[in-house]
């Protein structure tokens, strides 16, 4: 993991790394190709919880929650075009969004995701959590 993602993860509880193998078979279920800094952190960190600085709570989905969390809605492009990955512990998911070619990263409301607001929170790891740590809402 680069020294700035370290940086911006460095108050959440990590977990131990994830394999290639499995973070690659789980992303192709879901029909995903997230941006590659969010493969770096599963390779680290398989999942991490807690306080960013900013003070918004963040829990990011290990590769092992993937499937089941985005079940609900559907997978991939057969539910709303959206892959959660994370939250804020509440009812905000954070997910990629794969109606584009490039994915980007949004927040949206889990109890209305298909028809809320979603809120662009950037196209990489680094600027989701950049974007998430200057933001207390």
């Amino acid at each position: 993991m680069n020294e700035h993602l370290s940086a911006l993860t460095e108050s959440l509880s990590k977990k131990t790394g994830a394999k290639l193998s499995d973070i690659q078979e789980v992303l192709h279920k879901l029909g995903v190709n997230p941006p590659e800094d969010y493969i770096a952190f599963l390779l680290e960190s398989n999942g991490a919880e807690g306080f960013m600085k900013g003070g918004r709570y963040l829990m990011l989905d290990s590769v092992e929650q993937l499937v089941p969390c985005n079940e609900p809605y559907g997978l991939g492009h057969l539910g709303p075009g959206l892959v959660s990955f994370g939250s804020d512990g509440g009812t905000k998911l954070f997910a990629f969004d794969i109606r584009e070619s490039i994915p980007k990263i949004v927040e949206v409301d889990s109890t209305c995701m298909e028809m809320g607001p979603i809120i662009f929170r950037g196209r990489t790891l680094r600027e989701f959590l950049e974007k998430l740590n200057k933001t207390t809402e």
